[in-house]
């Protein structure tokens, strides 16, 4: 009888150690996770910065027609340029994840990429994206400077960037959206002020 006690207390404390061990962890991988997600959204030092002006068009689309990226209409929405690449499996993610965000954010959505027509019309319609505008045209990639992909441009309504950075998930999008409504200049001044922000609550809350 006293066998079975004390195997009894004995399986309490390795059950109660190992859910202390596994508490330990997850605030270990939580605070990894806060410090390393928004790291994708970089701004490069290369082509017009946030507060440059954005080439407006007419650029031709997909369809063959002109298209402008500006909007007299102050009172419209921002717009949202993502960068694309068919051979691009990031990309390809992107497009879905990019059409869910604006319509969620009521942002306008363009799409931009550099490749053959029927190509990047076979790209579109497999995402189920092929509503959206599509500028095929390596002009504006050029005036834009753009080397990396996925890289998305975050314009205001007469084409002046609000913000700038390369994008592979939803929180990269939303940092793009944060550091403009923020008044930041950059994505990478804005996560800068988030961790600092986070730091100071984390130690004020420490008795």
């Amino acid at each position: 009888m006293n066998t079975l006690v004390l195997v009894s207390v004995f399986e309490t404390i390795v059950i109660l150690f190992a859910g202390f061990v596994t508490w330990r962890l997850t605030r270990h991988v939580r605070r990894l996770f806060q410090e390393i997600a928004p790291v994708g959204a970089l701004t490069g030092e290369r082509g017009p910065q946030p507060g440059d002006q954005c080439p407006v068009g007419p650029f031709m689309t997909l369809e063959g027609k002109p298209y402008r990226l500006g909007n007299e209409n102050e009172k419209s929405s921002p717009t949202l340029l993502l960068f694309v690449s068919a051979t691009c499996p990031l990309s390809r993610k992107m497009l879905t994840i990019a059409r869910d965000f604006c319509q969620r954010e009521h942002l306008r959505l363009v799409f931009a990429g550099d490749d053959r027509a029927a190509v990047l019309e076979t790209f579109v319609k497999q995402a189920g994206v092929a509503e959206y505008p599509l500028i095929n045209d390596a002009t504006l990639g050029r005036a834009l400077e753009v080397d990396k992909l996925p890289m998305a441009f975050l314009l205001s309504p007469d084409g002046a960037i609000l913000s700038r950075g390369l994008v592979n998930n939803r929180e990269h999008l939303e940092s793009l959206l944060n550091a403009w409504e923020s008044g930041f200049a950059t994505v990478q001044n804005y996560i800068v002020h988030r961790r600092r922000n986070t730091h100071d609550i984390a130690g004020a809350a420490r008795p």
